[in-house]
């Protein structure tokens, strides 16, 4: 006997298979959002590739390539970096990470953070890279040094806050 569901349901559903992109959305928009604090403009960690390497590896099939597309441009068009870095990026790390999700299954904490600070530390490196070539001008290395310390730092948080809302909230949908 097939149950259908109720349109309550379907919407209930619906809302919690955007989580993730609307995670991701709600970073980028603190992201660029000015703060008080001295110098952490300068050296603002990317916290949205925290959020697309989480969510590709525990739930692609809720954050695919078009959330990763749309989350990037949007980064790229508030940051006012060189169109497409970002999105470049978070398609990359999107592509090389989805399909990790049996390593990383009940894999303790540690080994998610040891590969997300490789992620974070060849992601510092292309964005530096590509950035320099498309403007003329390296960033200062300890200013991309320091926001990358502060990525891998900030990782246990943002990873923390995502696994909270997977086995909260997305344990049953899909």
């Amino acid at each position: 006997m097939i149950i259908e569901k109720t349109a309550g349901q379907k919407f209930d559903i619906a809302v919690r298979q955007t989580l993730p992109f609307l995670s991701a959305l709600t970073v980028v928009l603190f992201t660029v959002t000015q703060t008080h604090l001295p110098l952490i403009n300068l050296v603002m960690p990317s916290l949205t590739l925290c959020i697309v390497y989480f969510w590709s590896i525990h739930r692609p099939e809720l954050f695919g390539v078009g959330s990763a597309f749309v989350i990037g441009l949007l980064q790229d068009l508030l940051t006012g970096v060189p169109l497409g870095l970002f999105t470049m990026t978070l398609l990359l790390t999107r592509a090389g990470v989805s399909t990790q999700g049996m390593f990383f299954r009940d894999k303790p904490f540690v080994v998610h953070w040891w590969g997300y600070a490789l992620v974070a530390v060849l992601a510092s490196a292309f964005t530096w890279i590509i950035a320099a070539m498309i403007q003329g001008v390296f960033a200062p290395p300890g200013q991309v040094f320091m926001a990358l310390v502060l990525n891998v730092l900030f990782f246990p948080l943002i990873f923390g806050l995502c696994n909270v809302v997977e086995r909260r909230v997305l344990m049953d949908v899909l």
